[in-house]
């Protein structure tokens, strides 16, 4: 049942993403983002099997739900900030918190993908056995989603 829920929610995730990205759905575009969702969300379940990877995310992650309007405000900086200074970016540790293997590993996973969003920043690496995550940063000061993350 589990493994069932989890394909689903791969699955509705995947196909959700798609149809975000069309400009007029049609039958046969909503088709193809079924199947290729389908595929996918196997091919993600099997490689979590395989890892060994046992996810548990917490409620309160959905406050990193913010990412939308942070990503908007950074992409105009962030393309201001590469135009006038094309070497621009420092590299910054993010420190999270000490927690059980399944959740830290959740942590590490959802938080790369968040901090992916953001167009001013990525993650460069994310070490399973160690609380931080090293990430490229082009705009300086304070950032509200690495703030989240490491909460």
């Amino acid at each position: 049942m589990r493994a069932t829920a989890e394909v689903v929610v791969w699955w509705l995730a995947l196909t959700g993403l798609w149809v975000l990205t069309l400009a007029t759905p049609s039958a046969p575009e909503l088709a193809a983002s079924a199947v290729a969702a389908a595929v996918c969300a196997l091919a993600a379940f099997f490689a979590r099997r395989a890892m060994c990877g046992s996810w548990r995310p917490r409620a309160a992650w959905l406050t990193w739900s913010s990412v939308p309007v942070a990503a908007v405000r950074e992409t105009a900086a962030a393309l201001v900030t590469v135009f006038q200074h094309p070497s621009a970016g420092t590299f910054d540790e993010v420190a999270v918190p000490d927690e059980p293997q399944a959740e830290h590993d959740a942590r590490l996973a959802v938080a790369t993908v968040v901090i992916g969003c953001t167009p001013g920043t990525m993650v460069v690496t994310s070490p399973p056995e160690e609380n931080r995550l090293l990430v490229h940063r082009l705009l300086p000061g304070r950032s509200a989603t690495l703030e989240r993350v490491s909460r």
